[in-house]
C-alpha cells in the first residue's frame, strides 16, 4: 500500500508541459529561496556574533573584578584569592587612564586608552602579546618607558617602531594655579592589531609601574582582569569571586560588559529567522495552490480511484506526499546552495566591512548544525502543513459527480 501511495504521488507529480508544470517549479523555487535565505542569514548573524566575542575576548579579560568604592589597594590579597578559584587561568592587575596621545610634534592628536600591565603576565590575560605585527614582546618587557599600541592609531599619529609618544592625562596634579594635567613620553617599543577597531584605534599598553610613576598614583590598581578556562563559565566564577571577596567588590564577566552589544545582535537574529521564516510560508502557499490545480486537474482520477475502492485516508497520504517531496527537494537545494555560499563567503571574505562601524573587516559566515536542522524541519513541516486542505478536497472528492460531468 505505501509503494502505491509513492508511485501515485510520483506520478501525479510528473507534470506535462504548461501551466501545472510552471506552478511546480515555482512552488520548489519559493522553498530554496526561503531555506537558502534563513541558512545564509543564520549564519551571518552567528559569524557576527562569534566573531565579535572572539575578538573581544582576544584583547580582554573574560572578569574584571573592581572594588566598588574607594581606592583599589589590597589588589595582592585580591589577586591571590582569585587565583585560588577553579576554571581561573590567569589574573592581572590593572591600571586605566584615558589619555590624548600624540607624536612627538604634536602634529597628529588622537583619544586613548592607557593600561598599566604586567608585561610578563600579560600573555595570560589576553592575546595582545602574539598579535604584534611589529616589535617584539620581550623587548617591551625589558624596556621600562616603553609602550605597545594599536596599528590604527599608530597610523593616526604617523608613528613607528623606535618613535616616542605623548600622553596628557585629565587626571592632573593641583597648584596654587588650579589642576594642571600630568604628561609623559614613552617609547614605541611595538604595535598590535586583534582585528577591532575599538582596540587597534584607542589602545596603549605600559608598564604598571611606568605609569604609576609618571603619573603620579600610588600604590593602586583600577582592577583585576581575570582569564577562564572557557569563556562559558563566567557567570559561575563571577559569582564565587563576590563570594570570596565580599561585598566591596564586584565582578563583572565579558557578557555583562557587553550586554547591550549582545542582546541587540540576539535579537536581530531571531528577529531575522522569523522575517525569513515568512518567505517559506508564502512559499507554502504555493505548494497549496498546486495542489489545489492538481486536485481539479486529476478529479477523474481520483474519483475512479475511490470508485475501485480506494479509502479516503489513501487519497489523503498521495496529496500529503507530494507536498512533502516538494519540500523536501526544495529545502536539500536550498540547503546546499545556503551552506554552500556560506562556506565560500568565510573562506574568500567575499563582503568586506568598514571596521570602524562593525567592529570587523568582513562579513563572517558560521555554520551550526543546529540551524540547518531547525531550518530544514521548519521548512518541510510548513510545505506538509501547506497541503492539508487541498488533500482534504481530494479525498471529499464524490465519484459519482465527478463522473457524470466527465460524461457530459
Amino acid at each position: 500500500m505505501n509503494q502505491l501511495v509513492r508511485w501515485l504521488s510520483l506520478r501525479g507529480l510528473k507534470l506535462k508541459k504548461g501551466y501545472l508544470s510552471f506552478a511546480l517549479f515555482i512552488a520548489i523555487l519559493g522553498v530554496v529561496v526561503g531555506v537558502a535565505a534563513l541558512i545564509i542569514v543564520n549564519s551571518v548573524m552567528t559569524g557576527f556574533q562569534d566573531a565579535i566575542k572572539e575578538k573581544l575576548l582576544s584583547s580582554n579579560a573574560d572578569i574584571i573584578v573592581m572594588k566598588k568604592s574607594g581606592a583599589f589597594y589590597e589588589y595582592d590579597y585580591a589577586e591571590r584569592k582569585i587565583k585560588e578559584l577553579p576554571h581561573v587561568k590567569g589574573t592581572e592587575p590593572f591600571i586605566h587612564i584615558p589619555v590624548m596621545a600624540s607624536s612627538t610634534d604634536n602634529s597628529y592628536a588622537s583619544g586613548a586608552s592607557l593600561r598599566g600591565c604586567n608585561p610578563k603576565k600579560e600573555p595570560t590575560v589576553t592575546d595582545i602579546p602574539r598579535k604584534l605585527i611589529l616589535g617584539d614582546w620581550q623587548l617591551f618587557e625589558n624596556t621600562k618607558d616603553g609602550v605597545v599600541v594599536g596599528r590604527i592609531l599608530a597610523d593616526n599619529l604617523g608613528i613607528t617602531i623606535g618613535d616616542r609618544i605623548n600622553l596628557l592625562s585629565p587626571m592632573g596634579r593641583k597648584t596654587p594655579f588650579g589642576i594642571i594635567p600630568r604628561t609623559a613620553s614613552f617609547k614605541v617599543v611595538g604595535i598590535f592589531e586583534v582585528g577591532m577597531y575599538q582596540f587597534d584605534s584607542g589602545l596603549i599598553l605600559a608598564h604598571i609601574d611606568e605609569v604609576r610613576k609618571k603619573f603620579g598614583l600610588g600604590d593602586i590598581v583600577t582592577g583585576i582582569m581575570v582569564k577562564l578556562d572557557d569563556p562559558e563559565n563566567a557567570k559561575i566564577v563571577e559569582r564565587k569571586i563576590e563570594e570570596t571577596l565580599g561585598n566591596e567588590f564586584i565582578a563583572q564577566d565579558w557578557i555583562s560588559l557587553n550586554k547591550s552589544l549582545f542582546s541587540a545582535l540576539k535579537l536581530e537574529k531571531l528577529a531575522m529567522f522569523l522575517i525569513l521564516t515568512l518567505i517559506v510560508i508564502v512559499a507554502s502557499f504555493n505548494i497549496s495552490s498546486l495542489l489545489m490545480m492538481n486536485v481539479n486537474a486529476r478529479a477523474r482520477d481520483i474519483a475512479i480511484l475511490k470508485t475501485v475502492g480506494a479509502l479516503d485516508s489513501f487519497i489523503l497520504k498521495i496529496f500529503i506526499l507530494q507536498g512533502f517531496m516538494i519540500g523536501v527537494v526544495g529545502t536539500i537545494i536550498g540547503e546546499t546552495i545556503g551552506i554552500g555560499v556560506s562556506i565560500l563567503g568565510e573562506k574568500y571574505k567575499l563582503i568586506p566591512l568598514p571596521p570602524d562601524v562593525y567592529y570587523i573587516d568582513h562579513l563572517p559566515f558560521k555554520l551550526h548544525i543546529s540551524d540547518c536542522i531547525i531550518t530544514a524541519v521548519s521548512a518541510i513541516l510548513i510545505s506538509v502543513l501547506a497541503t492539508i486542505y487541498p488533500a482534504r478536497k481530494a479525498a471529499k472528492t464524490e465519484p459519482v459527480k465527478v463522473l457524470r460531468m466527465g460524461e457530459n
